[in-house]
């Protein structure tokens, strides 16, 4: 294994990513721990790694405790009663101790017998209830990459879904607070909507405890394709709304934005954080009683060989034009099948010779795929969408920044679609731009908060029939109260 293949596997396992000092800095402001008020409080790490957040911690005490008048002999015995850590690694463990050793000695203070533990806090209950702070950044471990795969299961929030390390360490973090403490993390944004961390989500909605969210939205604090936010909880908090914040780019810090009440927040039991117009547009979308059949909704071809079925084939024979949603652009597509979908019998379509030598060419690659019918290699990896290949229907992109990204495009009876997604209906061409080419639309996708690089944002199948149903009913006056239903728990 090589040097960076070892890295990524330690990071898999690990879910080590590292907190650029800013954030942390933020967190801990966030949290409340500044200033004196922090002295003779204590304050948890739990998944500390070489000390990004413990150092910083060190770092306000000793400035709290010298502004306070406390001798070093007394800020030492502080540090070691009042900070507390945990990191599984024992290389992490080390440097941590190092780091934060490092920092007391700037103070003048030495020889601090630290309480940073060399432990899974899976298994460490010694600390429960007697927190007044836990802060940090959860380790991020899938499902799949769970080494203790028991152990992580027997939690409360990990009974749902495909769960991640970081979702149990939010039932670990406030197991160990006391009646007034207060958690702050930095995690993945998919907490906001995915099955695993439904559980949680609840919970912090039920008990109350959620105060502040931070979305770094499309800012990437860590060398990973992970989107991130940051949310603090407390187990003081009595209010029905929470502080939203937002990644502010030209300043390169946290931007506070509205207050947002949970019921506006939590929609069918996800979390959505946008201006509170935009989150009042986006419950009437989502909870819209849609009338039937007036829109369809679709992902185009799947074909999972694009380079063999798509391009300049070199032949006509079974070929169909095809539209690449992303762009509109026409290209010929090779349709191994019949009108009504049925797969035609690889003999009957190889006893044209160009199309032989093209499947010969290319028969190690196609049968390489994770195919959804196994015995059927020579045709398409997935079945969607080719049975609507003779309806009339609209091929639409799925990554946005603004209206002016969206590309609709017509096809025709005949035309397939991939790349995207396609709408059917008997809508015109315009009445479905006048729905989809406005801020309205742009800002519901936003609002979805689906980050993909470079700035864009992205919408599945179902949120697009929710918008075009939602619409739909508003342009022909059928959202009223009965059929609008925005307060439904």
């Amino acid at each position: 294994m090589t040097e960076k293949a070892a890295a990524i596997a330690v990071k898999k396992a690990n879910g080590r990513y590292y907190t650029p000092a800013w954030i942390v800095g933020e967190m801990l402001d966030m949290a409340g721990y500044a200033g004196p008020s922090i002295l003779g409080r204590h304050i948890m790490e739990n998944s500390c790694g070489d000390g990004a957040f413990l150092a910083e911690i060190v770092r306000r005490y000793c400035v709290a405790a010298a502004e306070s008048g406390k001798s070093k002999a007394a800020c030492r015995a502080d540090l070691q009663e009042f900070i507390h850590g945990l990191e599984i690694d024992a290389a992490e463990h080390a440097k941590c101790v190092g780091s934060v050793s490092a920092v007391a000695a700037e103070y003048g203070v030495f020889g601090v017998d630290w309480d940073i533990g060399c432990a899974d806090a899976l298994a460490v209950t010694k600390y429960n209830g007697k927190m007044d702070f836990v802060v940090g950044n959860p380790p991020y471990v899938r499902v799949h990459n769970l080494s203790n795969y028991s152990g992580v299961k027997r939690f409360g929030f990990a009974q749902s879904g495909m769960t991640d390390l970081f979702i149990v360490f939010y039932e670990i973090g406030l197991a160990m607070l006391n009646e007034g403490g207060t958690l702050c993390y930095i995690n993945p944004s998919s907490i906001f909507n995915s099955v695993a961390g439904a559980a949680a989500r609840r919970h912090f909605v039920t008990e109350r405890l959620l105060t502040k969210v931070a979305d770094l939205k499309h800012y990437q604090p860590f060398k990973a394709t992970t989107y991130t936010t940051i949310m603090t909880l407390s187990k003081r908090n009595r209010k029905d709304e929470l502080e939203y914040y937002e990644y502010n780019a030209p300043t390169g810090r946290l931007a506070f934005m509205s207050n947002i009440r949970y019921d506006s927040a939590y929609i069918d039991g996800s979390y959505y954080f946008a201006d509170n117009a935009s989150l009042s547009e986006v419950k009437r979308i989502l909870r819209r009683n849609p009338p039937r059949g007036v829109f369809d909704v679709k992902n185009g071809f799947a074909t999972l060989c694009d380079s063999f079925f798509i391009g300049d084939l070199g032949f006509s024979d079974y070929t169909i034009p095809i539209v690449k949603a992303s762009t509109g652009r026409v290209s010929a597509c090779f349709f191994p099948y019949d009108k009504d979908g049925r797969p035609l019998p690889y003999e009957a379509l190889t006893k044209k010779p160009q199309i032989k030598n093209h499947y010969e060419r290319h028969a190690g690659a196609l049968r390489a795929r994770s195919l959804e019918s196994p015995d059927v290699w020579h045709v398409f990896g997935r079945s969607q969408g080719i049975k609507d290949v003779y309806k009339h229907k609209y091929a639409i992109n799925t990554l946005i920044r603004g209206k002016g990204d969206i590309k609709l495009t017509p096809c025709d009876p005949g035309v397939g679609v991939y790349g995207g997604l396609y709408i059917l209906t008997e809508e015109s061409y315009d009445v479905l731009k006048q729905m989809l080419f406005s801020p309205g639309f742009s800002a519901y996708v936003k609002a979805l908060g689906k980050y993909k690089s470079g700035g864009y944002y992205t919408f599945s199948s179902k949120d697009l029939l929710k918008y075009l149903d939602y619409k739909h009913s508003e342009r022909n006056g059928y959202c009223n109260e009965q059929q609008c239903i925005l307060d439904r728990t």
